[in-house]
C-alpha cells in the first residue's frame, strides 16, 4: 500500500537528534533503512544480519558510515550502552525468540536510548486479525508478484506468510517492549495491519 518508505522514515525522525551517535540497524538486509539514515545525515550506522552476502552488498553500497556486523538478534555481539538507538524495519517477524531478542536491544541500548520497530502487525481484533491474515495470505503475494515480474522467478513476499502467523499480537508485542525498556507506544496504520512500536529505555 506505500507505507513501507513514509514508516520507514518516521521511525528514523525518531532517532534523528543521536545522529552523530551509534545506530544499530537490525536484519539490515541490503541496507534500505541504513541508507535512508545514512542520507539523512546519521554518521555510524551498524547494520546486523545473519547473511555475508546481504551485508557484503551493503557495505559496497553503502560506504564508510556503515558498519556490517554479522549476528542475530537474541545474541547481539555488543557491550551494554553500546548503542543510542536501534531501528528493526521489517525484519522483527523473523526473529526467532521475540521475547529474548527485545531483552537484548534494551541491553545494548543507553539510558534515554529508543528502539523502534517498523513492521507488519497482528490486530488484536479477531475481524481486523483476519482481514489482516487474509490480505497477507492472499492479496499481498499477487500483488507483489505483478510488481516484480521478470526481475526473479521466486516471490518473496509469500515468506510474510508463516512469520505472520508466528507474530503476537501488536498489543502484546508493545507490552512486553514496555517491559523491557520501561515504556513503549504502540502506533498503528491500516487497520493494525502495519505497525510502528516505540519504546524508550528507562533512566
Amino acid at each position: 500500500m506505500g507505507l513501507a518508505g513514509p514508516l520507514r522514515r518516521r521511525a528514523i525522525r525518531q532517532l534523528e537528534k543521536n545522529r552523530t551517535d551509534w545506530i544499530l540497524d537490525l536484519g539490515t538486509g541490503p541496507g534500505t533503512g541504513s541508507r535512508m539514515m545514512l542520507e539523512d545525515g546519521f554518521e555510524k550506522i551498524a547494520g546486523l544480519d545473519p547473511s555475508q552476502i546481504l551485508l557484503q552488498y551493503a557495505k559496497t553500497t553503502l560506504g564508510p558510515g556503515f558498519h556490517p556486523v554479522l549476528g542475530v538478534a537474541e545474541s547481539l555481539p555488543f557491550r551494554p550502552d553500546a548503542f543510542s538507538g536501534v531501528l528493526a524495519c521489517f525484519s522483527y517477524r523473523d526473529v526467532r525468540d521475540k521475547v529474548l531478542s527485545l531483552a537484548e536491544f534494551a541491553r545494548v541500548v543507553d539510558q534515554g536510548g529508543r528502539l523502534e520497530i517498523v513492521d507488519v502487525g497482528k490486530p488484536d481484533g479477531l475481524f481486523r486479525q483476519k482481514l489482516i491474515g487474509l490480505y497477507v495470505a492472499v492479496f499481498m503475494p499477487v500483488i507483489a508478484r505483478f510488481f516484480i515480474s521478470g526481475r526473479t522467478k521466486e516471490n518473496p513476499f509469500q515468506m510474510i506468510v508463516p512469520t505472520f502467523h508466528q507474530l503476537a499480537k501488536n498489543r502484546s508485542v508493545t507490552r512486553l517492549a514496555q517491559e523491557k525498556f520501561g515504556s513503549a507506544r504502540l502506533c498503528e496504520f491500516l487497520l493494525g495491519g502495519m505497525v510502528i512500536i516505540e519504546a524508550k529505555r528507562a533512566s
